[in-house]
């Protein structure tokens, strides 16, 4: 199989593809929604979970995707496809990457609202909205953006034109420059922000919480959530490693790759942990405040920081800095599809896709205000779209591919596609992932079914 034969191009060299990679995994769930939850579950008890679950649940799933990707050197659909003619898997395996692709469709259409509220809040701390704010003018305007559809359509819009003009390039010219600029600045500029909330902070008790744990800390619930946070923090079933993978030089080491990735996604993580903690005991804000703890909590602190309108604007940059790279991701696989299956420009087809996010999201921002009545399962239409992704098809597609790759793949083919050049590492990732990585998505899939 020749290098020439993916049509998108071959990343120019390994970092390009972690970059790549890591941009991918890295989103609101590692600098919005990781913090709240560790503080919801348990803090060290949940960081300790967490970080086994990305062990041995999501990094073998990544590693398997990007195997998998890198077989056919083609977007997922057409791999699979590739793959059932030459009789080394059954034709229905094609409705794996289909559905990978529509759980992604689906995500984006709330993922790229809530990622346009960080260029609100971009506009706010700058404008000097922050200064002195107590928790009654945080709430109001909080609550006065989720208020007004317009100014959500006119961020949600330039949002989705940021993630179509950038899908819209070819992936050396348009993805690889972009991560070689936007993740390096993402990772320095939180670990200054860390840096900053160590020293003006309540450094000692934040890290005493996010260190010390207790038995007490542990239950079936937080375990539940440490394994679907994980999936959804490195991106796991939504296709974007499968097709990224498609684009990785064949003389790479897959597992060392996969490795730094799944390495740099929790390091971010962790300092965006560090960046809020320290500042919200420092202020007696409640961590464990839920999704709010970004955008109603932090503006209270950044307010009464000295240079807090810097501060404050920064860390809402980076927020939407990890949206742009993930939401890119998603779009991808279809993206590649389009361009492959039917030789439409990358751009219109990023632009048709987009449109369809675009449109859908209209629908989830109208759910905070004048849709905001309950539907089914006492909930409503944003609440319903991100239960039936988070907890019923983001963890099927990730089973399915678990299961594809572990079971069903000739395990020859897979060791020739060097996932790791030492056997014995094979061995490891290849066992863990049949007997480990699928017995627990398994039973998060199930618990997601069935509401636990």
């Amino acid at each position: 199989m020749t290098e020439s034969r993916c049509l998108q191009g071959i990343w120019s060299s390994p970092w390009i593809f972690i970059f790549a990679a890591s941009g991918a995994a890295i989103g609101l769930g590692n600098v919005w929604k990781f913090p709240y939850m560790m503080a919801e579950n348990g803090g060290a008890a949940f960081l300790l979970v967490y970080g086994l679950c990305l062990l041995f649940v999501a990094f073998p799933i990544v590693v398997a995707e990007v195997a998998i990707g890198r077989t056919v050197r083609s977007n997922p659909i057409d791999t699979v496809n590739d793959l059932s003619e030459r009789k080394l898997l059954h034709r229905g395996w094609v409705l794996v990457p289909w559905l990978a692709g529509i759980t992604g469709m689906l995500i984006m259409t709330f993922y790229s609202v809530i990622a346009s509220w960080g260029l609100a809040y971009v506009e706010r701390a700058i404008t000097g909205l922050f200064a002195n704010i107590g928790r009654f003018e945080a709430d109001v305007m909080y609550q006065d953006l989720l208020d007004s559809p317009v100014e959500m359509l006119f961020w949600h819009s330039i949002f989705m034109l940021l993630v179509v003009l950038t899908v819209g390039q070819s992936v050396t010219r348009g993805l690889a420059t972009l991560v070689k600029i936007l993740l390096p600045v993402l990772i320095v500029f939180l670990s200054l922000l860390a840096v900053y909330a160590l020293s003006v902070g309540e450094s000692s008790q934040a890290l005493e919480f996010m260190t010390v744990w207790s038995w007490s800390d542990f239950s079936f619930d937080m375990v539940l959530s440490a394994i679907g946070h994980a999936l959804f923090s490195v991106g796991v079933g939504l296709g974007a490693m499968f097709s990224y993978g498609a684009y990785m030089n064949k003389r790479m080491s897959i597992s060392r790759a996969c490795a730094i990735v799944v390495g740099v996604d929790l390091v971010v993580s962790l300092l965006a942990a560090v960046v809020i903690f320290p500042l919200a005991f420092e202020f007696n804000i409640d961590v464990d405040s839920g999704p709010s703890l970004a955008f109603v909590t932090l503006p209270i602190v950044f307010g009464a920081l000295p240079g807090g309108q810097v501060i404050g604007a920064s860390f809402f940059v980076l927020l939407t800095i990890a949206a742009l790279t993930s939401s890119i991701a998603m779009m991808e696989l279809f993206v590649a599809w389009l361009h492959e299956k039917f030789y439409i420009g990358r751009l219109k087809a990023a632009t048709v896709l987009g449109a369809f996010i675009w449109l859908a999201g209209i629908a989830i921002l109208l759910s905070f205000n004048h849709w905001d009545a309950k539907l089914i399962f006492d909930k409503n239409l944003f609440e319903l779209v991100d239960s039936l992704t988070s907890f019923v098809l983001l963890p099927l597609v990730a089973l399915l591919i678990a299961v594809m790759v572990g079971w069903f793949v000739p395990e020859q083919m897979l060791r020739k596609e060097m996932i790791t050049k030492d056997p014995k590492n094979f061995d490891w990732w290849y066992n863990v992932l049949k007997f480990v990585s699928i017995p627990l998505i398994g039973l998060i899939t199930v618990a997601g079914w069935i509401g636990v």
